[in-house]
């Protein structure tokens, strides 16, 4: 822009009318970027859900082992696609017609004080028995009979299903359900980027009503997540079902907000890390009710879904779906302590890097253990086609633990470390690796605290009693007896606040360090591990 041009710019601006509408558009524009950045600071307290519009969530299957029918054509089906809501399965040419004849299962309904039976024909779970006669339902090898996508009750095609009364009462899962008429969905967003929201969600009239909100990570179980994802949103209603590859843990927690003066409560079907992952979004998701967090573990270890009692069992057909809420709906509440590891480097030249904070809700550990985890982490993510199920996953950590028992690079860690409990320096003898832990479960459910000869003459390790229980690893090869029950650890003592300080050498600069299964190599440092908060937890009963 030249001279001339500023010059007639400058003196179009000395015009009133010119001003006046330069003035209007300066105050629309800073409007506008004022609403967006709000609504782009404040985006994570909607609650999304799928679009409804958007019908049926086909999946593509190229090979289905029950038998099937197809529910437009009522021929065999082998090959096709499947409603991973309603269950329903088509050819791929029925696609089309499946989509226009055929409605999936809805997630509100609001204006309505009643629900009606969503029957869906065909293809029928083994054993089904007719709701109106209670003689077996879709025995008959073709498509016949039908089920209820709500309450999975099943009916007689014919004069059974005339004389059903239509009214859906959503059968066992009647307490833990969210009901669509309840649902109220609003639109947000402009025209291209538009997403649906839950508005406002209204208490039925049930007697007993605690609806449940399943969160899963589909990553976990080996990929086995997404079928446990599928099965849920079958039995329960779409928008309680949420996938943290498309939602994250504070978005999906709003759930908890929208329910009218009711405890929350959430389970969390992953491994230890996922259950981490939810339990941080939490602390940073200011509620007016904590809620109450179950586990259905899916991961490797699975140390903190062992302490609170929900095993290592994971479950994929609909019966056993089943019992696990049931499980779920038997459990107690139990407080349960999370701790946060602040990591302050040392830094150069005077310089000190900020600090690093972390919430470790199972245990922290330097040395030997940390180094085979993060070999099997660095082997995971160059080849993640190799680690395709627990019982590899086992195998490489087995061989990794092997390989450090000949190399021992965590050699002679103790002249490297300090280590203070509650100010109270300790004297370390000769070890390779140290363990702080909060539950009495490591290393996929190794004991090392309770489980000993003079676990009697020492107070028991307890997750909610505000202390951390310390100890010392020989080597790689003493972690392999561990678990055996071959050997017993070194017990260092017990804490409500722990200090341990990295020194440098120059045999060594990096220390493998682990907080919760999350390895890395840490330089010199002075790592404090203190009490942060108390989580609700659910704690399986031991009579289901």
């Amino acid at each position: 822009m030249d001279d001339s041009t500023k010059l007639n710019f400058f003196e179009w601006l000395e015009q009133p009318k010119q001003i006046l509408l330069f003035s209007l558009f300066f105050i629309i524009f800073c409007v506008v970027v004022t609403k967006l950045s709000k609504r782009r600071k404040h985006r994570h307290k909607d609650f999304r859900v799928r679009d409804p519009r958007k019908g049926h969530h086909w999946v593509h299957s190229d090979f289905i082992i029950k038998p099937t029918y197809c529910t437009i054509c009522e021929a065999s089906l082998v090959r096709g696609v499947f409603c991973d809501t309603c269950w329903i399965c088509v050819h791929d040419e029925c696609e089309e017609d499946a989509i226009k004849k055929l409605a999936c299962k809805v997630m509100s309904l609001s204006g309505r004080t009643f629900m009606r039976h969503h029957f869906i024909k065909g293809n029928l779970p083994l054993c089904s028995k007719c709701l109106f006669c209670t003689k077996p339902c879709g025995v008959e090898p073709r498509l016949c009979d039908y089920r209820c996508v709500w309450c999975q009750g099943t009916v007689h095609e014919g004069e059974c299903y005339a004389k059903l009364n239509p009214d859906c009462t959503f059968g066992d899962n009647q307490d833990i359900i969210l009901p669509p008429y309840c649902v109220t969905l609003k639109a947000v967003g402009w025209r291209g980027r538009r997403s649906v929201v839950i508005k406002h969600v209204q208490k039925p009239k049930f007697k007993i009503w605690k609806p449940i909100l399943v969160i899963a990570n589909p990553k976990s179980g080996s990929n086995e997540g997404i079928k446990l994802l599928r099965a849920f949103r079958g039995l329960l209603n779409p928008a309680q079902v949420i996938d943290l590859s498309e939602t994250s843990p504070e978005a999906a927690l709003e759930f908890c907000r929208l329910l009218p003066g009711t405890q929350p409560r959430i389970l969390v079907c992953g491994g230890d890390g996922t259950v981490g992952w939810v339990l941080d979004a939490i602390d940073k998701v200011d509620l007016p009710i904590r809620p109450y967090v179950g586990i259905h573990p899916m991961g490797t270890g699975n140390d903190l879904a062992r302490v609170l009692g929900w095993g290592l069992k994971y479950v994929g057909d609909e019966h056993e779906i089943e019992e696990l809420l049931l499980d779920f709906e038997q459990s107690k509440p139990t407080p349960f302590d999370r701790w946060k590891v602040t990591i302050k480097n040392t830094g150069f030249f005077d310089k000190k890097p900020p600090a690093k904070i972390l919430s470790m809700n199972s245990y922290v550990s330097l040395g030997c253990d940390a180094q085979v985890v993060l070999n099997f982490h660095k082997h995971r993510e160059y080849q993640p086609s190799l680690f395709t199920s627990r019982i590899i996953n086992k195998l490489m950590y087995f061989i990794y633990g092997s390989r450090d028992v000949l190399e021992a690079e965590c050699k002679n860690l103790h002249e490297r470390i300090e280590l203070e409990l509650d100010g109270k320096v300790i004297h370390l003898p000769q070890l390779e690796g140290i363990v702080i832990l909060n539950i009495n479960s490591w290393c996929g459910g190794c004991q090392i605290w309770n489980n000993t000869e003079n676990g009697n003459t020492q107070p028991q390790s307890k997750f909610n009693d505000g202390y951390l229980e310390v100890a010392g690893l020989y080597s790689a090869l003493h972690i392999a007896k561990l678990q055996v029950n071959l050997a017993e650890p070194i017990k260092l003592g017990r804490a409500k606040q722990i200090k341990i300080t990295v020194h440098k050498t120059k045999q060594a600069k990096n220390v493998p360090m682990q907080v919760d299964g999350e390895p890395w190599e840490q330089g010199p440092c002075v790592v404090t591990v203190t009490h942060h908060s108390q989580a609700l937890m659910l704690l399986k009963s031991d009579d289901t």
